[in-house]
């Protein structure tokens, strides 16, 4: 990620000995955190309500720099536990995706109604650890990856999902059920009127997939189911991870079962399924070398589709974590990261089939009488690698921690085609070669300093250059951007133990 203000926090796990306890707290934040944006806010109208009631396609960086960039000027959470058992609930007040992005100076505070953010929780989730794994269930960020640039379940800000880890001795077990976003694009403004062709929900109708058989998949469900089996030595490990979609169709019970759901379902013309390799190497504790190799579908068996069988679609990751940890210097960490995406890598003909989780925004930004009035935004999140499909990336991080103060440095050389994964399917698929089409350069450099100061205040500084080509795949787009981040935080917590 680009960090700029985000991930250095000095207030750590909340979780207490005691067989009951319970908290409550605060954070306060103001400042003013500039991120790289897209040249545009919103690419194109995806649905239309009325004369001038409409939803906005968000472009995925500006997404993501939103997500992990701004902090909340206020966020208000609760939770406790008993034994093992316990909840949380975060409730953050940040400013409206739009309005952060309008405002010159990027600043996070806000006292009008219409700059702010409506859309919460974000974070809310019970969880059981109950001695070799945990369930958690919620609205929560899962942490499944050896890196931020893992090829599985990498992008999407947060998932609305059931999670089981059962890892007695070396063996490791996952499972995750998440509901995703159904919304389909081109809904007819008067109920059963004509669709057109070119939308989302023609498409689902009247496309098909290898072996769909004339099937019709249109209900408006959009399932990820995640499982990892694998096993985690002193010195290395193995998983093999299996991903599938189940879209238009509700999730049945030979689908939502951690025991019998393996690639072997045969749902054919609702489900996409995708593994994942993951090899990992550890010469000491504080060093890890991973590498994953993501393998989408053969969607038939072998002969059947004769020669409109798919090419093989496969995209790769490989990295190197250190951890050193000095009495005299503080702890490090590094970590070194290339990624390499096919153009077809998570796309699918059928839209609810995509590897995509489709947020939406509501907005009150805009008034109604405008004539560019919407009230709803979208981004489109990827499901596998955080930046999609048709990139070849290269990723440098260090952090630094000493006493009360904390170091984050980002280096970055991004390259990503145009086969993004709300271009046709069958265009992507045309692309064999990574980096096709008008190919988009940036070049990244970010630095974050962070003090803790007294009884809870804290205060954070940096600032980051990018130059880029052919921004947003627009040919002779060239430019440099410059942004910085400063602001001041108070975080109140109240623990009360029983």
């Amino acid at each position: 990620m680009l960090l700029c203000g985000g991930g250095l926090a000095f207030w750590g796990n909340l979780s207490m000995a005691s067989e009951t306890s319970a908290f409550a707290g605060m954070n306060l934040s103001a400042g003013f955190y500039g991120a790289p944006k897209a040249s545009v806010f919103a690419t194109d109208t995806v649905d239309r309500f009325g004369t001038n009631w409409r939803a906005l396609q968000v472009p995925l960086e500006t997404g993501r720099q939103y997500e992990q960039s701004i902090d909340p000027f206020l966020s208000i959470f609760v939770g406790g536990s008993y034994k093992d058992f316990s909840v949380y609930l975060d409730f953050p007040l940040r400013k409206d995706i739009e309005a952060w992005y309008e405002d010159d100076l990027s600043t996070n505070t806000t006292v009008s109604a219409d700059n702010l953010d409506i859309n919460v929780p974000t974070n809310a989730y019970a969880k059981w650890d109950y001695g070799v794994g945990f369930v958690q269930a919620g609205r929560f960020k899962p942490d499944l990856g050896p890196s931020p640039n893992t090829l599985a379940v990498g992008g999407a800000p947060y998932h609305d999902a059931l999670l089981w880890e059962f890892a007695p001795g070396f063996l490791k077990y996952d499972f995750m059920l998440s509901s995703l976003n159904a919304f389909l694009y081109g809904t007819p403004e008067t109920v059963g009127g004509e669709v057109d062709s070119t939308t989302e929900v023609w498409k689902q109708a009247n496309l098909q997939i290898d072996n769909q058989r004339k099937r019709q998949y249109t209900e408006p469900y959009k399932t990820l189911v995640y499982h990892r089996l694998g096993v985690d030595f002193k010195h290395g490990w193995f998983y093999v991870i299996e991903q599938s979609v189940i879209g238009g169709k509700q999730v049945e019970f030979r689908t939502m079962n951690p025991f019998m759901f393996w690639h072997n379902n045969y749902a054919t013309g609702y489900t996409k399924s995708n593994v994942t390799l993951e090899l990992g190497l550890r010469p000491n504790r504080l060093a890890n070398f991973y590498y994953q190799m993501a393998i989408d579908e053969v969607k038939s068996p072998v002969g059947e589709t004769g020669k409109d069988s798919n090419r093989g679609i496969t995209s790769h990751m490989v990295g190197y974590n250190q951890k050193l940890k000095t009495k005299s210097y503080g702890d490090f960490d590094f970590r070194l990261d290339a990624v390499l995406t096919d153009p077809a890598a998570g796309n699918e003909r059928l839209p609810l089939l995509k590897y995509t989780s489709r947020r939406m925004y509501r907005s009150n930004y805009r008034d109604q009488s405008d004539a560019d009035f919407a009230d709803m935004f979208f981004v489109d999140y990827p499901l596998g690698y955080r930046r999609g499909p048709d990139a070849k990336d290269l990723w440098f991080t260090v952090n630094w921690k000493y006493h009360r103060h904390a170091l984050a440095l980002e280096l970055a050389w991004l390259r990503q085609g145009d086969k993004e994964l709300s271009v046709d399917y069958d265009v992507a698929l045309a692309s064999e070669e990574t980096l096709s089409g008008v190919v988009e350069r940036q070049y990244v450099a970010d630095l974050t300093y962070a003090i803790a100061l007294w009884k809870g205040f804290s205060a954070k500084i940096g600032g980051g250059i990018r130059r880029y080509k052919n921004l947003d795949h627009v040919l002779g787009e060239n430019g440099t951007d410059l942004w910085g981040i400063a602001g001041v935080s108070w975080d109140f917590t109240y623990k009360k133990v029983f």
